[in-house]
């Protein structure tokens, strides 16, 4: 060993005795169940529904109680005892006002809690569970896990504990620790497979309960990756992330969540197209603003302002990297003004006072000082700077884990199913190689003052090789301004029709590496149309896609909810969540219909897992260790 790795080592086991007693633990751990992992994609801001999922573990702590409690509880009792665990502050407020929380339901449901708290904490190690204990009542909550009520020596003891959190009307609070507990440990690992933003009203609630999960990746989407470049400065970003957030009417999120001061693009907007319609430009409302009461035509004049503005500094983007390959979304240059046209079809709307037919990409002054004011709001902006700091710390372009490829859209491919090849500053990147420079651009983005890396994260959102994004063009200036289907085309990637075959999926994972007896890609980015037929297992069972509608936008052409997969130590299912309602609703202990699609026999264990392997390594380096010492001892 070398030198100074040995003496590290040495004080953390400064004795034989200290490296056989984590070598008893470590090789006994390789014999647990296998943790669960969860996987979502595509949330959109969608937080009540995200949060259900989460705090229901996808409707699985439903399917425990069942299964503990099936000889024990009706099914309504059952139902009650689910619906307590997702939401209890809220269930125990309605128990307390139909005046049903007694000090017997009170002290049956901690016993009933503690029961399910052990049943579902048995595959983990105690020090992992407690790991997972904070604030109050943690070391009674230990008391009563592990001690044993049916001992003749404990019994009284245990039974003393519960009544005395009645006694001492310490009952609710002990009941909500309870039941969050039982949701973090009923999640081991979580997997966010990109766009946590944009469309919903609150992708800043989904961050702060993403900032308190204690173990979680996250790969990031377009929609992710046009915030984190926002935060970093990118003015096109900035005024790209307004414009989606004022077409869908998320005034509270901008304001109250995050801060953003929208007041001087407001007045701008309000002055400058005071008497135009901006018909076009009217929101879609799925979700009415709390705080900002913004009224539909303000809205629309804001959005058209900040639109103009976006094109500008799109247009001036693309001019300064022709590399991106770009230039036919230069939007403006394209616009005969004399004809009222784009690219030769009639536009519907050619009320453009800010622009200048002889030099369009020019901001005017006024426009200027709003973007320069915007471009301090976000990158000051304390809360949404930390959430996409987690973005950064917590994120990648990909990710493999337990034979699981993981990325949000697309490895760009050819037509004849070769990897895309990709030119960044006359280097040419492909496959794997092009995500890992892909994913060093994007971080360069924000902790550097790499402008060209900032741009990156523009062609990101836009570029017709984006991993990201994989479509030939995005289309929002034409879905606004044109009405002809040849412009409106967003052309997917070959990847999105290639990748049903299991050879095409085959030489991806081989390609990045992923050396497994089960392996799989696990995407999202383009809905799952269940209503047309469409399925979210391809390629033979090695490619899942679980973008399927949990934004409120798309649930019209997906016909479901979404997906969520699960991956425990008994299979990978695929949880179909059916309606809307049901995920959302605060009083719910809704069951999705879940299919399992592969099954491990025998039951995998960590030793069979990645972090099993890490913990070999761990071993081995022990027992290394071990032998040093004993030799030491011998000489």
């Amino acid at each position: 060993m070398d030198k100074n790795y040995l003496k590290l080592l040495e004080e953390m086991f400064p004795d034989t005795t200290s490296i056989k007693d984590e070598l008893i633990s470590l090789n006994a751990s390789l014999y647990l169940p296998k943790g669960t992992e969860y996987f979502f994609s595509d949330i959109h801001g969608e937080s009540n529904a995200f949060l259900h999922l989460l705090r229901s573990a996808s409707g699985n702590i439903r399917e425990k109680i069942e299964k503990l409690f099936s000889d024990s509880l009706v099914q309504k009792d059952q139902d009650d005892l689910a619906t307590l665990i997702y939401n209890p502050e809220r269930f125990l407020k309605n128990f307390e006002d139909e005046n049903l929380l007694t000090d017997d339901y009170l002290t049956i449901t901690i016993y009933r809690l503690i029961k399910l708290f052990r049943f579902v904490s048995t595959k983990y190690p105690k020090s992992y569970v407690k790991s997972k204990f904070h604030g109050s009542y943690t070391g009674i909550i230990d008391e009563l896990l592990y001690t044993n009520n049916t001992e003749f020596n404990k019994k009284e003891y245990y039974d003393s504990l519960v009544s005395n959190i009645v006694k001492y009307g310490s009952a609710n609070d002990f009941i909500i620790s309870l039941s969050s507990l039982i949701q973090r440990v009923s999640v081991d690992k979580l997997h966010i497979i990109g766009d946590i933003y944009d469309r919903g009203p609150s992708p800043h609630i989904i961050m702060d309960e993403l900032l308190n999960f204690p173990n979680i990746d996250i790969q990031w989407g377009n929609h992710d990756v046009e915030w984190m470049g926002a935060a970093s400065g990118n003015q096109a970003l900035i005024a790209a992330c307004l414009a989606n957030a004022f077409s869908y009417n998320n005034f509270d999120m901008l304001e109250d969540g995050y801060g953003i001061n929208l007041r001087p693009l407001y007045q701008f907007a309000v002055t400058t197209y005071k008497d135009d319609p901006c018909e076009l430009f009217m929101p879609k409302v799925f979700d009415s603003n709390i705080y900002d009461n913004i009224s539909a035509k303000v809205a629309a004049k804001m959005f058209k302002a900040i639109s103009i503005i976006r094109f500008k500094l799109d247009g001036k983007l693309i001019d300064r990297n022709p590399d991106f390959g770009v230039d036919d979304r230069n939007f403006l240059k394209f616009i005969d003004f004399d004809k009222g046209t784009y690219k030769g079809v009639p536009m519907k709307d050619t009320i453009l006072p800010t622009v200048d037919p002889k030099d369009p990409l020019k901001l005017t002054k006024e426009e200027e000082f709003i973007i320069k004011v915007l471009t301090n709001e976000f990158t000051k902006a304390e809360k949404l700077q930390r959430h996409i700091r987690f973005l950064y710390d917590h994120g990648s372009m990909y990710k493999i884990e337990n034979g699981s490829l993981l990325f949000h859209g697309c490895i760009p491919l050819n037509e004849d199913g070769g990897f895309a090849e990709v030119k960044i500053k006359g280097k040419t990147y492909k496959g794997k190689a092009l995500m890992d420079k892909l994913d060093k651009l994007v971080r360069r983005s924000y902790f550097s003052d790499d402008i060209y890396a900032k741009d990156v994260m523009w062609y990101l959102i836009n570029g017709k090789y984006s991993p990201i994004f994989g479509k030939s063009q995005y289309s929002y200036f034409e879905n606004i301004f044109v009405d002809d289907k040849k412009l409106k085309e967003e052309i997917y990637n070959p990847y999105y029709k290639l990748s049903e075959k299991e050879e095409i999926v085959d030489m991806i994972l081989d390609e990045f590496g992923v050396d497994h007896d089960k392996r799989r890609i696990i995407n999202g980015h383009v809905p799952v149309k269940t209503n047309k037929g469409d399925s979210p297992v391809k390629a033979n069972g090695k490619l899942y896609v679980i973008d399927g509608g949990i934004s409120k936008p798309y649930q019209a052409k997906t016909g479901i909810a979404g997906y969520t997969l699960i991956y425990n130590s008994h299979h990978v299912a695929l949880a179909e969540h059916k309606s809307y309602k049901s995920i959302t609703d605060d009083l719910s202990s809704y069951t999705p219909n879940i299919s399992e699609i592969e099954i491990m026999l025998p039951r995998m264990l960590k030793k069979d897992t990645d972090e099993g392997n890490i913990i070999k390594e761990k071993i081995d380096i022990l027992e290394e260790l071990l032998r040093i010492y004993q030799s030491d001892q011998i000489n």
